[in-house]
């Protein structure tokens, strides 16, 4: 893989400091809000963050789409950028209508 590769290359970031580290910001990018807005505004259910799966957005894509990979898709809809804080169990959250 290249080095110079991540996932945050398809968005401008910003950086902020989140528990006394620096870290890229990506949801101040405009591309950002476009994700944000196609996939929040898409029809959706609505769950609990189911207990046990606290701060697990993949093992949630797993159990209600079949496919771990979708963590991110549960992130954007419900614009989580810390899944461990804001993850909790009893959470209601989106989980964007998938075809």
């Amino acid at each position: 893989m290249d080095p110079n590769s991540s996932r945050f290359t398809k968005f401008s970031y910003s950086t902020m400091t989140h528990k006394g580290k620096p870290v890229k910001n990506i949801t101040t990018s405009p591309s950002w809000a476009n994700v944000h807005n196609l996939i929040g505004n898409a029809p959706s259910n609505v769950t609990q963050v189911p207990t046990g799966m606290e701060g697990r957005p993949d093992l949630i894509a797993h159990k209600f789409y079949g496919d771990s990979t979708y963590w991110w898709i549960i992130c954007v809809a419900n614009n989580i950028s810390d899944p461990f804080e804001q993850l909790v169990a009893g959470k209601l959250i989106k989980l964007p209508l998938m075809d």
